[in-house]
């Protein structure tokens, strides 16, 4: 199945901003976390100050929200599977960019953040070069007879062994630059996270069988969960400015350059250009951190 390149586009840019509204739901709705429920009777908990009544009621409305945000995060693969039908892996995986430009707008929207005329320059920027990117480059059906498994492991092995020297070396160093290094592999496996998905649709029946047979299933699972460990690391050692450009910078290059092994595709000189501009406008935006202007836009707060 074959997708036009337009609808494809659509359903991979919906599918980031679904990801960043579920992220930011997260963000909005953590403060659930670490508090109890009451757990008296509701007789009395009806009695209860107007003030307690109204924190108890938060509770339940943080935790299903923030759970609601958790689903959306987790479907968003599933986007992703969709639009490789009618783009190749490398515009898919910088199309991946644009979440942090929604997340820079719904933290407006949600959490009362600036967005500022920089930032919003740089958002329009990150657009304009992902579409020259999309316009410049092959469909998705084009690389169907040219995948190199021996290829797409090294590209996951890579980042994954450099992921683990550097968690060892957290024992003894420890500081900014390290933290940065751990968040540029984290984003080398999540931008390789979309190889997996189209090796599974070339090569693996559309079965839950012919998925679970296939080691693809299992290098999607593998970069997906490792991803997620190494940010942790990164976010708990070093600050978000220098953290967060490294991450989503190399979600976007890390794809386009492993494109040109795993699938073949076509090295365009003008399309490459429109790579590292999305992954400068990327990292640009993600080391912008603006402050909520007053408490009332801190996680956990009032809707």
């Amino acid at each position: 199945m074959n997708l036009p390149a337009g609808i494809a586009a659509a359903i991979a840019v919906s599918g980031n901003f679904v990801l960043s509204f579920g992220m930011t739901l997260q963000k909005r709705h953590v403060g659930w976390i670490g508090r109890r429920p009451d757990r008296r009777p509701r007789r009395a908990a009806d009695s209860l100050p107007g003030r307690e009544r109204r924190g108890e009621g938060r509770f339940y409305r943080d935790l299903a929200s923030w759970f609601l945000g958790f689903m959306l995060v987790n479907i968003v693969p599933a986007f992703q599977y969709f639009a490789l039908m009618g783009l190749s892996t490398n515009v898919v995986g910088a199309a991946a960019g644009t979440s942090v430009a929604f997340t820079a707008i719904l933290a407006k929207l949600m959490l009362k953040e600036s967005l500022g005329k920089r930032r919003l320059a740089w958002t329009i920027a990150l657009f304009a070069a992902i579409a020259a990117a999309g316009l410049l480059g092959e469909g998705g059906s084009s690389a169907a007879a040219r995948l190199s498994s021996k290829a797409l492991f090294v590209f996951l092995g890579l980042p994954l062994a450099a992921g683990i020297a550097l968690f060892a070396a957290r024992v003894r160093l420890k500081g900014s630059r390290l933290a940065a290094a751990i968040a540029a592999v984290s984003g080398c496996l999540g931008g390789f996270m979309v190889f997996p998905l189209r090796a599974l649709q070339i090569a693996a029946s559309p079965s839950a069988a012919g998925w679970l047979s296939s080691p693809y299933f299992y290098a999607f699972l593998a970069a997906g969960c490792s991803s997620m460990i190494f940010i942790q690391a990164a976010y708990k050692d070093g600050e978000m400015a220098a953290v967060a450009p490294a991450l989503y910078g190399m979600q976007v290059l890390w794809p386009a350059l492993a494109s040109y092994f795993v699938f073949g595709a076509k090295f365009l000189p003008a399309q490459t250009i429109a790579f590292v501009l999305v992954a400068v406008c990327v990292a640009v935006i993600a080391g912008m951190h603006p402050q909520p202007p007053s408490a009332a836009a801190s996680p956990g707060g009032e809707s």
